[in-house]
């Protein structure tokens, strides 16, 4: 509940872009969803946020609450990046500079009058803007995203290829996968960048 309520207060203060909703019933989204539920799943601990993983192959990009040894959130940082090499070997692996400026990076805004929490977006996306949210004692952080005009808790983004180059990647879908903070349901939206 303490989510809902920190999060409803940055609804206020932001308007939430949405991507063009496709349905989830339509054969193609289902076949899509299929080859995103056959992916590993990266290993989720009290830090996780989301992942974002590729149909071009199994390797998973780990999006997780940065922490100083103080166990206070890192302000200046307040996301830390990494691969997960399924696709090889499963080790671990940090983003290049390349990944980490143009790609997978994010830019996090931390809200004003609410220490703690930030607006966060791709470096290569900005219309779909993301929110990480602490608990109370800020020791526990959430990501929340809108999903079909809904917010939810983010769990997984899933992107779909079809060809084209690390510069101009031809994308066909992205699926962003999250829960609903009340119930617990998972909710799923479809749409192209």
């Amino acid at each position: 509940i303490r989510y809902m309520l920190r999060f409803l207060i940055l609804v206020l203060l932001f308007l939430l872009p949405c991507g063009i909703i496709r349905s989830i019933g339509d054969n193609t989204y289902s076949s899509r969803s299929a080859l995103a539920a056959s992916y590993p799943m990266p290993p989720q601990t009290d830090h996780s946020l989301f992942y974002v993983q590729r149909s071009k192959n199994t390797n998973s990009i780990v999006y997780e609450t940065n922490y100083l040894p103080s166990g206070k959130i890192n302000m200046d940082e307040p996301v830390k990046i990494y691969w997960l090499q399924y696709a090889t070997d499963s080790s671990r692996s940090d983003l290049n500079y390349v990944q980490r400026r143009y790609a997978y990076g994010i830019h996090a805004t931390p809200v004003k009058g609410h220490p703690g929490q930030f607006v966060l977006n791709f470096v290569s996306y900005e219309k779909k803007k993301f929110y990480l949210i602490g608990d109370a004692d800020g020791k526990k952080y959430k990501a929340f995203v809108s999903i079909n005009g809904k917010m939810a808790e983010l769990k997984r983004i899933f992107i779909y290829l079809d060809g084209g180059t690390f510069w101009f990647p031809n994308i066909v879908d992205i699926e962003i996968t999250g829960k609903d903070p009340l119930t617990q349901q998972p909710m799923i939206e479809h749409f192209k960048p």
